[in-house]
């Protein structure tokens, strides 16, 4: 999220933590939520087409375990894009989750137990080659 930040000021912003805190027993504690793929959505404050076009190169460039892509969701009638960058399955996968009755997240938390981990292991080579490929 840091990298995505440091390309423009989000007006928005939610991700897919891999240990989060949760209400248990009356306390805060962390929990392994390492079964739901990773994700980071986003929406720039001023939308850059350039900036897009880049992450969106990189992405389809790097060559990891793990394919990622970015998606965008217009807001209509709302103003701005949001752009989600996630690893590819996730949308392959989004049919048969809804056919189901239950989020892509929880599908493959269910379905694909081992693609997260996975997927959250790729994540750090992923934003090291971002990094350098949007020179960060």
């Amino acid at each position: 999220m840091e990298l995505i930040e440091s390309l423009g000021s989000l007006a928005w912003r939610k991700y897919q933590q891999r240990y989060p805190q949760a209400w248990i027993d009356n306390k805060f504690q962390t929990v392994d939520d390492s079964k739901h793929p990773p994700f980071i959505s986003f929406r720039f404050e001023k939308e850059d087409g350039a900036v897009i076009a880049r992450i969106k190169s990189a992405l389809e460039n790097y060559e990891g375990r793990v394919d990622w892509v970015l998606e965008k969701h217009d807001r209509t009638p709302l103003p701005g894009t949001n752009w989600i960058i996630c690893p590819k399955r996730f949308w392959e996968v989004q049919p048969t989750a809804l056919d189901a009755g239950m989020s892509t997240g929880e599908y493959m938390a269910e379905h694909e137990t081992d693609f997260g981990p996975m997927a959250y292991a790729d994540l750090a080579s992923l934003t090291a080659y971002l990094c350098g490929a949007l020179g960060k």
